[in-house]
């Protein structure tokens, strides 16, 4: 999955929609068979957790490998083309520690 598709979709929280209400009224208890009031369960999703749940299926069919990437790499490392930019890297590495303390 491209990593900017993830910032995209997780902006998409506010616009997830209506909570999803999942109710079992229908269920036969044996209170229902001899006549007592059934009781009904209802669950009622967020649009967070229907973000989560939309992801999680986007993900799930996502190969664990990108299989053209690891080859694009593999040939520059054999030509000797492979640049590696360590203030980039550095500079990521930083970015990414402090975005915990925010």
């Amino acid at each position: 999955m491209d990593p900017n598709s993830i910032g995209k979709l997780g902006n998409k929280v506010d616009d997830a929609g209506t909570s999803r209400k999942v109710s079992n009224d229908a269920a036969v208890s044996p209170d229902a068979q001899t006549g007592a009031k059934s009781t009904s369960d209802t669950v009622n999703l967020t649009s967070s957790a229907q973000l989560l749940e939309r992801l999680e299926k986007s993900l799930a069919s996502l190969p664990d490998v990108n299989v053209d990437r690891v080859a694009e790499v593999k040939l520059a490392l054999e030509s000797g083309d492979y640049q590696i930019d360590a203030d980039a890297i550095a500079d990521a590495m930083i970015r990414f520690e402090r975005s915990f303390g925010e």
